[in-house]
């Protein structure tokens, strides 16, 4: 947990981290490691004579050959690579994600390279929610959205979240708590008041 954003006097009331299944980069290398593997497997099929490797190429065009990996089918090792390269990206995608819920805010820090993190107070807080779509629903995943009470402050949406609803009780908690906290302050700060206003006979 990187407690950079976190001041000395904040607790850490929970965290989490999404999944990297909803990394859309995860996906993209997902379906490119089946293509190489649908490709390779139908070029051995329907032609198993025929030379797809990058030494094949080279030798049409009168290039000398790289040893090893000149025996290697091209497209399916290209696509092996992109998908592999995409799945590691999704994993450093996700390492550099998180949603942090303190005593006094709530953080989604985001970004690999260029680091973004947005907080919101808990009482500009309008609502709540939890978003599960049917691909969502499917592999165990949910959206929480966070709406701002100020309509020109745009909404926080932590992604990826595995059981939503207990992340999001422990949302509300932490608003309810501030709440309440509000609430007993304004109470005590009306019974100075009125003590001040007292005469004495």
């Amino acid at each position: 947990m990187d407690t950079g954003l976190i001041s000395p006097n904040e607790k850490i009331l929970g965290s989490r981290k999404p999944s990297i299944l909803s990394e859309n980069a995860f996906w993209g290398g997902i379906i490119s490691i089946a293509l190489s593997t649908s490709i390779f497997g139908f070029l051995s099929v329907l032609y198993p004579t025929y030379d797809f490797s990058l030494k094949s190429i080279l030798n049409f065009f009168k290039i000398a050959g790289i040893g090893f990996f000149g025996d290697i089918p091209l497209v399916p090792a290209f696509l092996l690579v992109i998908g592999l390269l995409y799945i590691v990206y999704a994993e450093f995608a996700v390492y550099f994600k998180e949603f942090i819920v303190t005593n006094e805010r709530i953080i989604a820090k985001r970004g690999i390279i260029s680091k973004d993190a947005n907080s919101v107070l808990p009482d500009k807080i309008a609502d709540v929610s939890v978003d599960i779509s049917v691909i969502d629903r499917v592999l165990g995943l949910g959206k929480i959205v966070l709406r701002p009470q100020e309509s020109s402050r745009p909404q926080i949406t932590l992604e990826g979240i595995r059981d939503p609803y207990k992340f999001q009780d422990e949302i509300m908690h932490m608003i309810s708590k501030e709440t309440y906290k509000n609430v007993d302050h304004s109470v005590n700060d009306g019974d100075k008041s009125l003590d001040g206003n007292v005469k004495s006979p």
